[in-house]
């Protein structure tokens, strides 16, 4: 055997990508801000329709409405998104810039004064910058997608004409901006950067007037507040003292959150005290004393780690402070306001709190108006709260969202007519029933990942097997319009499971999941289930491996292969991890095959097919072979001694960027391959596949390529006869004509996902197409959404 070659430093981003867990937690309500009457709510992340900023306001009937959503302007640059920070002001909006490439900080936003909307101002540029990806004919390389998925942080502040990004990495830099007169140029006028690396400076900033103030909370053992000062005369800016509190406790982070107003500076501690957190105020003293400290704010006793100091809003002589670790993590804010020469404290309340909502993990005060962030409510999906004074009251609070669940479809086929299936665009695909998550099992925060199809031989019903974050869920779609949902097999919490079925026992692995193994549950249990939903037990599991990213099965030889083991066990490598399961109930090792191709690292496979071969190729005949996706290659490997595995071919093409997945046809002539990171790295301006003749298995030849419609990411693709059906995330499903192998035609789609933004590059949607069911229907796994049961029409599917 091989020693296992564990790789849990592996970064978790790059597999949300690449390797493709659940990925789609929105964090609506990370950042926020407050301008006159209108509310600012940031949702990070493209879980459900593309990162964006949403406008709220209020009606005449006093509730909250979205007017705007506001996303980075299109077309800036490849892989760009937006980063956790927002600023508000009178005049100006502004958002970090996610751009990968490091050339634009920030997006600034200003209101048109015709249509009262906000409207793309200027994308204020950096004067450096790395280099942009290398779109050449030999790939990417592993960095080249690091800092595609992994893209420094800006944070930003904005006062009139005036801006400040920080922009975070290992050494974080601080750049100041004016807007030029009579246009809507930006310039940078300041360049400030730390003496240090990884102190974190730059994860707070304020900026007001000519007093700019930036945060480095692990600077030393207690953080520290840089403090930058512009000459009105001059128009320089210079360093004055570092703010840095005596007495505090180490690992205090002073400095992870910081605000400014007229009458001073509150800076945050969210560590102090052993994450009971605080606040520290100061001012400036009008003898020239510079800059002292006036006050401290504290926690409740005992309420450890509340993480006080995490947000602070300042306006109209109140403080309002984040504690969101407080309370098991349902969060807490302390509005503070000067009565006399004293801060008084009081709570703010707000009911519908869950463990690790984090109220309080962000803040912005306007005028009589107040929101505050709650990025884990929903699972992940998050909340906001907006508080509104009158009279000198502040109202109890209203919840905020970032739009409608997407509600359930049974009971009755919703037909594709003119372009579109209820809110589903869709071309000749009806939709015949769709379960949310939460309609399936799904807790706060699941998502679905793969899904398979089992058939009972005896009954003759049709199953849909989901992957869920928790388990694998079970529903009976044998009247496809209106599916049951019969119950769940537990297992360790994973984003990216994958299921296969062989001799009525399905096999399921688990990514990231811990000692996960391979879990194996008799079908035939499902059958005559009473009280649904129904909590199984598996029947056994194969704890030779821990957790493996695919599962590949070879039904006619027996073979269970998971692919990209880490974390324990025999990991093969990151390879073929061979499993004779002929005995359903009894799996026993077989052998492993280590590669040497992988971009994640060498000898990583990523999906493959398995086959008792019986194509064109004579030579190979009843041969076990493996078509192997192995990242920087297509691999074909004959495995059918499996102490002694033979590669037969490594096969690449131009322009890869990773090698994924693919499927052969039913002649075993062709194979079918996807590239996951081509479309995101700027390689293909469409979703492409690979059309590969592998009628020789040791000489593969590329034939031809077939883009899509979109330019989304392609995932999972099947063949069955002369239809190939492709799961392509932000897309949804994509059904292709391939009766002419070489010249792939699509004939059809079904939109999962029913938001705004079009069909970008990104790892949020439709995951697998099940298409294997003697009925026809066609199932889908849409990540944030659910279980689509779908019917392709046959008729006029000819181009």
């Amino acid at each position: 055997m091989r020693k296992s070659v564990g790789k849990c430093w592996f970064p978790m981003l790059l597999l949300a990508a690449v390797s493709a867990p659940l990925a789609g937690q929105d964090q609506f309500g990370r950042s926020v801000g407050v301008a006159g009457d209108e509310v600012f709510v940031l949702k990070a992340n493209p879980g459900r329709g593309p990162a964006a900023v949403y406008v709220f306001n209020r009606s005449e009937s006093g509730a909250w409405k979205i007017s705007q959503r506001i996303a980075a302007p299109r077309g800036a640059v490849t892989g760009e998104g937006l980063s956790p920070s927002i600023a508000a002001s009178d005049h100006y909006l502004m958002i970090g810039s996610g751009d990968p490439e490091g050339r634009v900080a920030a997006h600034l936003f200003s209101r048109d004064p015709d249509s009262d909307r906000w409207q793309t101002a200027a994308s204020i540029l950096l004067e450096s910058g790395v280099s942009p990806p290398d779109s050449s004919s030999d790939g990417i390389t592993l960095s080249t997608v690091m800092r595609i998925l992994q893209p420094p942080r800006r944070i930003v502040s904005v006062d009139g004409r005036r801006a400040l990004v920080a922009v975070l990495g290992r050494s974080g830099r601080v750049r100041i901006f004016e807007g030029q007169e009579g246009s809507e140029s930006w310039a940078s006028v300041a360049e400030f950067a730390s003496d240090t690396t990884s102190d974190g400076f730059g994860s707070a900033v304020a900026l007001r007037g000519d007093v700019a103030l930036v945060g480095a909370p692990r600077r030393g053992a207690t953080g520290a507040v840089h403090v930058y000062e512009r000459n009105p005369v001059s128009g320089e800016w210079r360093e004055g003292p570092l703010l840095r509190p005596a007495d505090v406790t180490p690992a205090a982070r002073f400095g992870g959150a910081i605000a400014l107003d007229a009458h001073g500076a509150w800076i945050g501690a969210p560590g102090l005290d052993r994450s009971a957190g605080g606040v520290v105020a100061y001012r400036v003293d009008p003898s020239g004393g510079g800059w002292v400290e006036t006050a401290r704010f504290r926690p409740d006793s005992g309420s450890a780690p509340a993480r006080l100091g995490s947000a602070i809003g300042v306006a109209g002589g109140e403080v309002w402070v984040g504690a969101p670790g407080a309370k098991e993590g349902r969060g807490l804010v302390y509005r503070f306001a000067m009565s006399g020469n004293q801060w008084q404290r009081e709570i703010v309340a707000v009911s519908g709190l869950e463990e690790r909502n984090g109220f309080g993990s962000s803040i912005a005060l306007g005028d009589g108006v107040a929101v505050v962030g709650v990025p884990g409510a929903d699972g992940g999906r998050g909340r906001a709260v907006v508080f509104a004074e009158t009279q000198g009251s502040w109202s109890e609070g209203d919840w905020l969202r970032s739009g409608e669940d997407l509600a359930a479809v049974r009971g009755g086929e919703v037909k594709c007519a003119d372009g579109s299936a209820g809110r589903f665009m869709c071309d000749n695909v009806d939709l015949l029933a769709f379960l949310p998550t939460e309609s399936i099992g799904g807790r706060p925060g699941e998502g679905v990942s793969d899904v398979w199809g089992w058939t009972d031989p005896e009954t003759g019903r049709e199953y849909a097997l989901v992957g869920r974050s928790g388990g694998a869920a079970f529903v009976d779609i044998t009247d496809p319009a209106s599916p049951l949902y019969i119950g769940e097999v537990p297992a360790n919490r994973s984003g990216a499971r994958d299921l296969k079925v062989y001799q009525n026992h399905l096999f399921f692995t688990g990514d990231g999941a811990g000692a996960h193994g391979l879990i194996v549950f008799d079908l035939t249990r499902l059958r005559d289930v009473g009280n649904s939903p129904v909590t199984f037990e598996p029947d056994t599991k194969y704890d030779g491996i821990a957790s493996a990213h695919n599962l590949v099965i070879d039904t006619d030889g027996g073979l269970a292969i998971p692919v990209g083991a880490s974390g324990g066990g025999e990991t093969c490598g990151g390879g073929l991890h061979m499993v004779d399961i002929r005995n359903p109930l009894e799996p026993v090792f077989a052998g492993c095959y280590t590669d040497t191709e992988g971009l994640i690292w060498p000898g990583r496979t990523h999906d493959a097919q398995c086959v008792v071969y019986r194509g064109p190729d004579t030579e190979y005949s009843g041969r076990q072979i493996c078509f192997a996706s192995n990242e920087t290659a297509l691999r074909i490997v004959d495995v059918t001694d499996k102490a002694n595995p033979v590669p037969l071919a490594a096969a690449t093409y131009p322009g890869i960027a990773y090698a994924h997945q693919g499927w052969l046809t039913d002649d075993q002539r062709y194979f079918y391959l996807d590239d996951e990171l081509d479309e995101l790295v700027g390689l293909a301006s469409r979703t492409r596949t690979l059309v590969w003749d592998v009628s020789v298995l040791d000489d593969p030849v590329l034939v031809g390529e077939f883009l899509g419609s979109t330019g989304a990411t392609d995932h999972n693709l099947f063949i069955k006869g002369d239809r190939m059906y492709q799961a392509n995330y932000q897309a949804g499903l994509s059904v292709v004509d391939i009766s002419d192998p070489e010249r792939p035609v699509q004939v059809g789609f079904f939109d999962t996902t029913p938001y705004d933004g079009g069909n970008p590059p990104g790892f949020n949607g439709a995951w697998t197409a099940y298409p294997f069911f003697a009925s026809g229907t066609v199932i889908v796994s849409s990540m944030n959404e659910g279980l689509f049961v779908l019917r392709p029409l046959r008729q006029q599917l000819v181009p």
